[in-house]
């Protein structure tokens, strides 16, 4: 099938260009929008000549804004600190960089280096603005793969971020990096090193034993307790109301609230949000735990 002959629906649209329902609906039924007419309808479903939506978003993409050449012709190996790549690329706030990485993984680049907080070479911000893709079409590449980190590797073993990003469950390296220089790790202490590569322009990385990151780990809830036993099974607050005999999560989170179950009150460890700047919320508990409690509550009622 031709790009001629294609149809889409609304759904395909939102998907395709990065809009939303409603605004294909406005779009549709005011007439001078510019948004092309529909091409066919099934019941309550409409369609649309792909190749003329596109048309309609390529004439409403802006154009992208030429670097001026005092960028092209400074020194392209330089670190430039997140407000430095803001004022660059003309943003008047560094939380459209936080937003880049917090909502579309893989658009904006990695962090070159991390000196009291993520650092970009000019020359990276520059070939990012010339090649980026627009508001339109978003043809991101994927976020790059983390390399799996055994928390039981030589315990002075120095980490970098991209090590620590994982140990830590940061989805990438940029989010963890950019966690901590918001200040939201408080629990990992200053860097154990300071390493720079032989032939380095940038400064030193920050380095940190894998024994103080495994450390922090456990405080956070990614990796368990070091005294808890890996065959445990732990269960959520869904399982716990079922064992229970509550009958959804939020009657049986709303009764421990009230102090109802204070053999609970302490969980036996935690589900960690994977990328997450806050503390663990998933509570977990025993099923033994929860299975000996129910007992009692039976031969008591």
């Amino acid at each position: 099938m031709s790009s001629a002959d294609r149809l889409v629906d609304t759904a395909q649209i939102v998907s395709e260009f990065g809009t939303s329902k409603p605004r294909v609906s406005e779009w549709s039924n005011t007439p001078d929008s510019g948004f092309p007419a529909v091409a066919r309808t099934e019941g309550r479903k409409r369609f649309w000549r792909h190749d003329e939506v596109a048309a309609f978003f390529a004439q409403r993409a802006p154009k992208k804004k030429a670097l001026p050449a005092s960028v092209l012709e400074a020194d392209q190996d330089k670190l430039l600190t997140k407000r430095e790549v803001a004022q660059l690329l003309g943003y008047t706030r560094t939380s459209t960089i936080d937003a880049y990485f917090r909502d579309r993984p893989g658009y904006f680049p990695e962090p070159d280096a991390d000196t009291d907080g993520p650092m970009w070479r000019r020359g990276t911000i520059v070939t990012w603005a010339t090649n980026r893709p627009g508001k339109g079409r978003r043809s991101s590449a994927p976020a790059a793969a983390r390399p799996e980190v055994s928390a039981d590797g030589d315990p002075d073993e120095l980490l970098g971020t991209t090590e620590i990003a994982g140990l830590l469950g940061y989805s990438s390296t940029a989010s963890f990096s950019s966690a901590l220089y918001q200040g939201r790790i408080p629990e990992l202490p200053e860097p154990d090193a300071l390493e720079k590569q032989e032939g380095s322009r940038g400064p030193a990385r920050k380095k940190w034993r894998r024994a103080t990151v495994v450390a922090v780990a456990r405080k956070r809830g990614v990796l368990p307790p070091a005294d808890q036993d890996e065959n445990e099974d732990l269960v959520g607050a869904a399982e716990a109301a079922q064992i229970l005999g509550y009958s959804n999560a939020d009657n049986f989170i709303s009764a421990l609230g009230h102090g109802l179950l204070p053999d609970l009150e302490q969980p036996d460890g935690y589900e960690y949000r994977r990328g997450s700047g806050g503390r663990p919320r998933q509570q977990r508990w025993k099923r033994s735990r929860l299975e000996d409690l129910a007992a009692r509550r039976s031969s008591t009622s």
